[in-house]
């Protein structure tokens, strides 16, 4: 008997084994009565003990509609007493209940279906048959609902038969009819939908419903929202944030958007004005770079390791050097991520591609490429396994 189709309330019961059996390792056993909810309808299972063992999931048996209790450890004895975990419980019914009113304010305000509802421990949302809705409607769709939350209308439970449910919104019909007719959730005046999980008696108990964000999943719409405690504690966290932010920026609250406009606009100023002063360095380090060098056949070439650089800075170098004539480049950084760059000037008809794949043999899980004139990898290697390799590349020139 699943007892919370007539009473969600009760969350201490007493009840009989009549069955035992194991789940995925795990103890499990099937009572002759039980306050438990399973996972169904995008609502979780319940969570609690039995006999103070705690009780870790919560099925149905596909075989016969059986509710299965998945326990820590076993119970002993037929005779058990279950505690459901009723904070865990409440949030649930707050939430389904919400649901079934944010869903139907959609369909009377934006004419949008729900076809699709997931409760998590973090995230609740519906899926709507809907895209592009318009953040005015949304706002209307909002205060549609908590209207309804605040007219404080009873929640009630009743049984028709399938043939009997003209009017009632059907999001999916159930396989099997586990209380002899199809259980239906009537919010008084304003909705009627199939519904087997768990509900509060008014929707005054809801609290509130807020729609947190909308995202777009391809010709859907995804819609996160809150209800009751779970919305107060979102309200809590985002005040808190909030009011940090104005200290910090010393600025009031509706100031927070342009203080932070402006922090972008001094921040894109620095990095810019960092990139020139970047660039102004890179250059003369180029340019010291290049007056000591090992000459080849007209070719000079920059052999150096830069331990924990940025490898972007490294790269920069690279192209700074060989825009110089007669330039090539077997530059690495080592440490945490190894990567090189290997370049040489136009005028210099070295494969550098090839140059590379041919060092990255000497790296595990050496992997890059480029084109004859620059290219660039990574592999793994130490310091001195970085420094060999540039050390064979700079030989396998120097034989050429």
């Amino acid at each position: 008997m699943r007892l919370y189709y007539d009473d969600a309330y009760t969350h201490q019961f007493s009840a009989q084994v009549v069955e035992r059996l194991t789940v995925d390792n795990h103890p499990a056993l099937i009572l002759d009565q039980s306050y438990f909810y399973p996972t169904s309808g995008g609502q979780p299972n319940d969570l609690g003990t039995l006999n103070d063992i705690p009780v870790i999931d919560v099925q149905t048996r596909k075989e016969d509609g059986a509710v299965v209790h998945v326990l820590e450890r076993d119970v002993t004895g037929d005779d058990v007493e279950g505690v459901v975990d009723w904070a865990r419980r409440f949030d649930h019914m707050q939430h389904h209940t919400g649901q079934h009113i944010l869903s139907q304010a959609f369909v009377k305000t934006a004419s949008a279906n729900t076809v699709g509802f997931h409760m998590g421990s973090d995230s609740i949302t519906i899926d709507l048959d809907q895209v592009n809705l318009r953040p005015e409607l949304v706002l209307a769709v909002e205060n549609l609902a908590n209207e309804v939350v605040w007219a404080d209308r009873p929640v009630t439970a009743r049984i028709i038969q399938p043939d009997d449910a003209e009017g009632v919104r059907i999001r999916k019909l159930p396989e099997h009819l586990l209380t002899g007719g199809l259980r239906v959730i009537d919010i008084d005046g304003f909705d009627v939908t199939a519904c087997g999980g768990t509900h509060v008696r008014r929707t005054g108990e809801i609290g509130l419903i807020k729609i947190l964000k909308l995202e777009k999943r391809g010709d859907k719409t995804r819609v996160e929202f809150r209800c009751g405690s779970r919305a107060l504690a979102d309200y809590r966290e985002k005040n808190a944030i909030t009011n940090q932010l104005s200290a910090d920026l010393t600025c009031g609250l509706s100031e927070i958007p342009q203080a932070v406009g402006r922090l972008q606009e001094d921040s894109k100023a620095a990095q810019r004005s960092l990139k020139a002063a970047n660039g102004l360095l890179i250059e003369a380090e180029a340019e010291r770079l290049a007056a000591n060098v090992v000459d080849h056949r007209g070719a000079r070439i920059v052999k150096l390791n830069f331990p924990g650089r940025d490898f972007a800075e490294v790269r920069g170098l690279a192209a700074s050097i060989v825009q110089k004539p007669g330039m090539v480049v077997l530059l690495a950084t080592s440490g945490e991520k190894p990567q090189l760059v290997f370049g040489r000037s136009a005028d210099l008809a070295y494969d550098m591609n090839a140059l590379l794949k041919q060092t990255l043999t000497l790296l595990a899980n050496g992997r890059g490429g480029g084109t004859a004139q620059m290219a660039q990898g990574g592999g793994s290697g130490d310091e001195a396994q970085i420094n060999e390799a540039l050390n064979a590349a700079e030989r396998s020139l120097l034989s050429s």
